[in-house]
């Protein structure tokens, strides 16, 4: 869950970056990925719900005490996850 999570935010934060769009903070990224690309329609609402949803799973993965996901989860997210990062490798080729 943390590379997977991890994988995205460093895509987010290249698009970020690519677009002046200074965040520091894991909310930060999320928050900003919200305002000035989900807003404005150029990535969908259910990307963004998709990323908001893997940093709580990151969360509780890292620190909660005896989170554990299965293969099936990951095996379910991991295409989700490649899909996002192409999605926003496509925006910051625009």
């Amino acid at each position: 869950m943390n590379r997977m999570y991890y994988g995205c935010y460093y895509a987010v934060s290249a698009l970020l970056l690519s677009s002046n769009i200074e965040a520091y903070t894991h909310a930060g990224v999320r928050q900003m990925l919200g305002l000035q690309f989900v807003r404005s329609g150029k990535l969908s609402v259910k990307m963004s719900k998709f990323y908001s949803d893997l940093f709580a799973n990151r969360q509780e993965g890292d620190y909660a005490d005896f989170v554990y996901y299965d293969l099936e989860t990951v095996s379910e997210l991991y295409p989700q996850a490649e899909a996002f990062v192409e999605e926003i490798a496509k925006l910051i080729d625009l």
